[in-house]
This record gives structure tokens, sequence and C-alpha cells, in this order.
């Protein structure tokens, strides 16, 4: 306590003498609990989850867009084949996923021990191929910013549909595959968006398809969407 009282002397100058410990005391716990409120709320800022930052790019890049709202976190469920949880740097080359937690490491992915762009990777929240969209990025790392990699997967899907005429099209082509690949890829779409949003399952055909919710949208994943767009699920 002299040490405080010391300190208090620099600041305040000799008034602070005639303080006693029982004024000072509560003031320095109130001090110290503010900052170890400051602590844990910055602990908490840098520990958010990378693929709570997916999801916030999601939903908002499915407003902007004017894509059906679930349809396009179906999508990335679809592509990344994991929960909400999944991270937002993740980068996948010749079928291995890497998971890293900023965008310089995941810029790394992308190019060979030459500095040659490859041809075998999918990237960020949206996996996208980059061999297929790398001239949409200048420069090219953009593919990996969470932010980014949303976007233009949603501005993608919108002009599939303002082309193909529809949702479930639009869906069916998203992924560059035909017939019964596309249909697949479809039906597992549509699978996660019974989960995420039944009114909205139904803008994809579900002929030839399972009626069961898909189980890769865990109970989590369907209460963050809800929480987030205050839409009823299931």
């Amino acid at each position: 306590m002299q040490i405080a009282r010391r300190q208090s002397d620099a600041l305040l100058g000799r008034e602070s003498e005639s303080v006693s410990d029982s004024a000072v005391r509560p003031a320095l716990r109130s001090f110290k609990t503010a900052i170890a409120g400051l602590v844990i709320g910055l602990g908490l800022m840098s520990a958010a989850p990378a693929g709570a930052a997916c999801l916030d790019h999601i939903l908002q890049a499915e407003k902007e867009a004017g894509v059906p709202s679930g349809l396009l976190l179906a999508v990335a469920l679809v592509e990344s084949g994991q929960s909400i949880s999944s991270e937002a740097y993740a980068v996948n080359v010749k079928g291995t996923a890497h998971f890293v937690s900023t965008p310089t490491a995941a810029a790394k992915y992308l190019r060979d021990p030459k500095g040659n762009l490859r041809q075998d990777v999918t990237a960020g929240c949206m996996q996208l191929s980059l061999s297929d969209h790398k001239a949409a990025f200048h420069p090219v790392e953009k593919i990996v910013d969470p932010k980014e990699n949303v976007q233009y997967a949603a501005r993608m899907l919108a002009r599939l549909r303002a082309t193909a005429g529809s949702w479930a099209a639009a869906v069916a082509r998203y992924n560059g595959g035909s017939g019964k690949t596309a249909h697949a890829y479809a039906c597992k779409v549509r699978s996660n968006l019974v989960s995420l949003n039944s009114i909205n399952a139904s803008l994809i055909d579900g002929n030839g398809c399972s009626d069961e919710a898909s189980t890769a949208v865990t109970p989590r994943t369907r209460r963050v969407y809800q929480n987030a767009t205050s839409e009823p699920v299931g």
C-alpha cells in the first residue's frame, strides 16, 4: 500500500497523504476490474473463430447478391464438407486439406516451390477452384480473403440463376458438373437447405433427392444460422 501511496503522491501531490487505505482500496479494485474486463474482451475478439467470419460474410453476401437466405450457406457446407466452424483460410491441395489462421499463410499454398500457380487447389470459405477462378482476383491471393471469396461466390451464383432461369439450375451448374453429377450436387445442397431453411429448400426440385435433412448441418450450425437471421428453421 505504501507503493500505491507513493504513486498517488507523484500524480496528485502531497494532498494524497491524507487519503486513507479504506478509500484507496475500492478505487484500486475498480481499476483492476476494469483492466481485467478489457483484457478478457480483447482476448475474445482475437479468439473469434474463422468459421464465424465465413458465416458473417455468407449471410451478408446473400443479401447483397439477392441469393435466397440459407442457399449460399448450404452450398458452402457442401463445398467444405464441414460444419460452420470450418476454417476461413482452409486450402485444399491435391485432395489434402490445410488449415491455417492467416491469409498470408493460406496464400503460400497457391503456388508451387517455383512460384507458379497450382492447378489443383481450392481455397477459402467457398472452396473456390484456383484454376477456374484465378482471373477474377487481383492479385490472385485475394481468393483466400474470406470477404472476397464469399462475395465472388454469391455473385457467381446469382449470375448462374440469371442465365439458367432458376435457382435449382444455378445450383446444379455451380460446381461445374453435368448430368447425374450436377443432380447429385444439387441434392446435397437441397438437403443442407432443408435443415437450414425448409421454405427456401423448395426452390430446388427434390425429384430424385432424399427428403431427409442433411447430417452435415449440425445442431450448432442450425442454431447459429437461426440466431443470425431470425429465420425459423427445420
